[in-house]
């Protein structure tokens, strides 16, 4: 997943978002070359904690603890819905920065299927939490390829603007796995970059 820089109180941490930040591991490189010092953030059937020993818990797995009543739906971490609609959104990738002019971590995330989505892997979306691995909840849609595929969604940080309040991200973009029969002539899987103003209203 695409990796992150966090300062906790007991030191820095590398974490991974995949595409949420269910990975870390201390930020030095004997922690980092040693599988044994990583750890994972998952439910272990009372709240969410860090573990060596148990799997990290995805969004498909909450949703089905959450159904079989064994996660209280208050205590989720990924019930990620559009915040137009209420409608539930999948994540399949992205990636996660803190971001200084909203004071929150922000994720910008690809979409996997959904009825009601114009492509199977082309829906980028916008979401805020207070800390980096949630809990997400309202996200805002801010790009859209009809029968296409942008995947992997990066939010370079390093190319903020004016505190932070313009942002950039890239993604892939492609003709596989959209089911669309003709390519985009000389933009076949090239990267795409787009600039996304956080003062947008529509981000409130």
């Amino acid at each position: 997943g695409n990796a992150v820089r966090v300062h906790e109180a007991e030191g820095d941490y590398w974490y991974f978002a995949a595409p949420f930040c269910r990975t870390r591991v201390k930020a030095t490189w004997p922690a980092v070359n040693d599988p044994a010092s990583y750890e994972a953030w998952s439910w272990d059937g009372e709240k969410y904690a860090w573990s060596r020993e148990r799997a990290p818990t995805t969004q498909q797995a909450e949703e089905e603890l959450i159904r079989v009543g064994k996660l209280p739906p208050a205590a989720a971490r990924y019930r990620v819905a559009d915040a137009a609609t209420g409608e539930s959104i999948s994540i399949h990738g992205g990636a996660i920065e803190w971001n200084e002019f909203r004071k929150k971590w922000v994720l910008i995330a690809s979409q996997a299927g959904g009825k009601s989505a114009p492509s199977y892997l082309g829906e980028i979306w916008y979401a805020e939490a207070d800390s980096v691995t949630g809990p997400w909840r309202k996200a805002v849609k801010i790009a859209s390829h009809p029968h296409y595929t942008f995947y992997n969604p990066r939010h370079h940080a390093f190319f903020d603007e004016d505190g932070g309040r313009r942002i950039y991200f890239e993604g892939t973009y492609t003709q596989t796995f959209s089911g669309n029969p003709v390519a985009t002539p000389r933009y076949e899987y090239n990267q795409l970059m787009y600039r996304l103003d956080l003062a947008d209203p529509r981000f409130d």
